[in-house]
């Protein structure tokens, strides 16, 4: 009677340390009877990871908020499978496994009933918690090959990718209800910082608009030069991002503006602008470096009439390029010694290397663009050495 007692004590004390191990995380190594896990999803996540790893399908007999019951896939195997709430809380334990499976599925086929779009998504969900990480569909199939032996096929994994994104930053049309509260933040933690946000007639987001404090108090330290760029936002609800930079003392990038709007048209461009405007107002000898985005043109021309506006040397070059279909390094070294050219001697020995290669090339450059929008020696303000937009579209890499 003494040894059964302690026997039974051993068994007791064994399933309850057991059973205080509460399982958080779905990939465990074993499922056996005894475990706990921290509530319904967590256990159907880990049966099913079992079940791809070890290639034992298996089909839902009863599912309910009180137990769980799984059978064999096979009708003439006689495994089952059974799980059930455990006391008063979320938790679920394992009560009863039967049997041992019999049969097996051709995991080639990439038709594993467990290998759903949702459980790969759970287990891929990690790999976009750095919104810098690239996670493509076909490195989730070859990572599910690697991981658990099972094929999937491209589209699947296309799903259980956009449902992990949705899993690890949340859904993308959520956050936009929290654009005011991140702007409230900014600035009670960024004195100074101003911001704007719009919205449309039925209240749903257009424009959005910051400047930080500290650049707002740096501008005063950086060369008179406002250079600004676009480029293409590349989730699923598009927009562009409209960038201001300038260059401080010592020649590094300074951020001054952001915004994020539609696109690049002559409203988002000029409101874009005149926010620039209210932030930074004018300097003695203040230019504005783009590239030749009409929209733009347009928008400084209405906002800044007053100041000059430069452009930028490298897309100007691409644009002869293209027009005169003529490149070659001798283009790019007429090009850029005409506009770094600081008298006209200089300027003219450029031009002239221009015109021998195309005589169009200076008709275009002079009279179409303006030898005062891409030159130093004519343009109207200094320029020192912000000849290009590089500035903003540095800020624009990922």
């Amino acid at each position: 009677m003494a040894d059964y007692v302690i026997e039974q004590t051993q068994i007791s004390m064994e399933e309850s340390s057991e059973e205080n191990q509460i399982i958080l995380n779905p990939q465990v190594a074993e499922i056996h009877i005894g475990q706990v896990f921290a509530n319904k999803e967590t256990l159907q996540q880990a049966v099913s990871l079992h079940s791809i790893r070890y290639n034992q399908p298996f089909k839902v007999k009863r599912s309910s908020k009180l137990d769980y019951k799984l059978v064999c896939i096979d009708d003439n195997c006689n495994w089952t499978f059974l799980a059930s709430k455990h006391g008063k809380t979320d938790m679920f334990i394992i009560r009863k496994i039967e049997h041992t499976h019999t049969c097996s599925l051709d995991i080639t086929s990439g038709d594993h009933p467990q290998a759903t779009s949702n459980l790969v998504g759970k287990v891929i969900k990690n790999k976009f918690v750095n919104p810098k990480r690239d996670y493509t569909p076909t490195e989730i199939v070859d990572d599910m090959a690697d991981d658990y032996s099972v094929s999937i096929s491209y589209q699947k994994a296309w799903r259980a990718r956009e449902k992990a994104i949705v899993d690890a930053r949340r859904c993308p049309q959520e956050s936009y209800s929290e654009i005011p509260s991140i702007l409230y933040m900014m600035q009670i933690s960024n004195p100074g910082t101003i911001t704007d946000l719009v919205t449309d007639e039925d209240n749903k987001f257009k424009y959005l608009y910051f400047a930080v404090g500290a650049s707002i108090k740096g501008w005063q330290h950086c060369t008179p030069i406002i250079v600004t760029d676009g480029t293409f936002l590349t989730n699923q609800h598009g927009g562009t991002l409209l960038i201001a930079s300038a260059q401080n003392a010592n020649r590094h990038i300074f951020p001054l503006a952001f915004a994020v709007v539609d696109s690049e048209n002559d409203s988002s461009w000029e409101w874009f602008l005149h926010k620039i405007k209210e932030t930074y107002g004018e300097r003695e000898g203040q230019c504005i470096v783009s590239d030749r985005h009409e929209s733009i043109l347009k928008a400084v021309k209405e906002t800044f009439p007053d100041i000059m506006h430069g452009v930028c040397c490298y897309h100007l070059m691409k644009n002869i390029k293209m027009k005169f279909k003529k490149g070659g390094d001798e283009l790019k070294i007429a090009f850029n010694s005409a506009s770094k050219a600081y008298n006209i001697e200089d300027f003219e020995k450029s031009m002239q290397d221009l015109d021998n290669i195309d005589v169009r090339i200076r008709d275009y450059l002079v009279n179409e663009i303006g030898v005062e929008k891409w030159t130093r020696l004519y343009g109207m303000n200094r320029r020192y050495k912000t000849m290009t937009s590089n500035i903003a579209e540095s800020l624009m890499q990922p």
